[in-house]
């Protein structure tokens, strides 16, 4: 059977081009199926390597008026990264039943920063309440590596 006249130099490169998107296309379905990596309320102390994604982990009802936010002053954008988040509900969902929030982060560079979290009342409205006192602080030294 022929090669159908394709030039060895051409068959060479476009092996070469396939076997690096199959490469490309395992790595990025694996990081999709790993998530990052979760570290809980307690762990203050948080040491990752540079380009891992990771999320703090926090208990959360959002039905009361209060949410988590991330709160001044903001870590070291060289360092960490804030890449957003979620919410997973208690099941069953019921008005007024809390849930878990996830504030996720991309390590970018070696070095130390701190993440501090709040548990404030209507963030960002002219109702929030900065000086209330059921307000919870979370801080959380970061190093990358």
């Amino acid at each position: 059977m022929g090669d159908g006249h394709i030039p060895r130099r051409t068959r060479t490169v476009g092996i070469t081009i396939a076997v690096a998107a199959l490469g490309a296309a395992v790595y990025a379905v694996v990081t999709q199926l790993t998530g990052p990596v979760v570290f809980g309320e307690d762990d203050r102390e948080i040491t990752v390597s540079a380009g891992t994604r990771f999320s703090i982990r926090l208990a959360d009802t959002p039905s009361t008026g209060f949410r988590w936010v991330l709160a001044a002053p903001e870590p070291d954008p060289a360092v960490l990264k804030e890449t957003g988040g979620h919410y997973d509900a208690d099941e069953p969902a019921r008005p007024g039943s809390g849930g878990i929030r996830y504030v996720d982060f991309m390590a970018r560079g070696a070095g130390r920063t701190e993440v501090t979290l709040r548990y404030c009342f209507r963030c960002g409205t002219p109702q929030a309440d900065e000086q209330d006192e059921n307000k919870r602080i979370r801080r959380f030294r970061v190093t990358v590596n």
